[in-house]
C-alpha cells in the first residue's frame, strides 16, 4: 500500500527554503541504484546526499547509524509559493537496500528449504510441523529486522528535516 504524501508549510520563502536544503546536502547524487552503490560506505561518518531540480528534491542520509543499508529517501515538491510555502513530501526505501533485502530473502528461503528437506531427519509428523514453524519464525524475524531499521531511520530523519527546514505538518 502506498504511503500518503504529507503536506507541510514553511515559514521561509522558496529561496530561503532551497538555500537551506542546498546547505544540508553535503554531496550531490542521483537517486539511482548506480549512485547508491558508488556512494555507500558504512564505515564513513553520516553523510547527507541529495539533488534539487527546480521545485523537486530528493534527500537521504546514510551511514552506520542511519539505518545501515536500509536508509530512506525523502522526496518532495514545492506546491505553493505565494503566501505560504507549501511542500509535499514522502519517503521510500532506497534501491540498494531493496535489492539487498530481496537477495537476503532469497538466500534465506533457499537455506531453509535445504535445511528442512535435506539436513533434517524427522521421527514424526509433529516434529516436521515443529521444524516448519521454526523455519517460518526465523524467516519472519529476518524479514522484520530490515523493516524495523528502515522505519526507525525514516522517523529520525523526518524529524531532522522538519526541524532543520522549519516544516510544520498540515495534514
Amino acid at each position: 500500500m502506498a504511503e500518503r504524501k504529507k503536506l507541510y508549510k514553511s515559514e521561509w520563502s522558496e529561496t530561503e527554503f532551497l538555500e537551506k536544503l542546498t546547505f544540508l546536502i553535503e554531496e550531490q547524487s542521483q537517486d539511482q541504484l548506480k549512485g547508491h552503490v558508488k556512494k555507500f560506505n558504512p564505515r564513513k561518518n553520516e553523510k547527507i546526499f541529495g539533488r534539487i531540480e527546480g521545485g523537486n528534491f530528493w534527500i537521504w542520509k546514510h551511514g552506520l547509524f542511519s539505518g545501515g543499508i536500509f536508509y530512506p529517501i525523502f522526496y518532495g515538491e514545492i506546491l505553493e509559493r505565494k503566501n505560504t510555502l507549501k511542500i509535499q513530501m514522502n519517503s521510500k526505501p532506497n534501491s540498494l537496500g531493496g535489492l539487498f533485502f530481496i537477495f537476503l530473502s532469497f538466500v534465506l528461503v533457499i537455506g531453509i528449504i535445504v535445511w528442512l528437506l535435506f539436513l533434517q531427519d524427522y521421527d514424526s509428523f509433529r516434529q516436521k510441523i515443529l521444524y516448519l514453524f521454526l523455519a517460518i519464525l526465523i524467516f519472519l524475524i529476518f524479514q522484520a529486522a530490515p523493516n524495523f531499521t528502515y522505519t526507525i531511520s525514516k522517523r529520525n530523519f523526518r524529524k531532522f528535516l522538519e526541524k532543520e527546514l522549519k516544516l510544520k505538518r498540515i495534514n
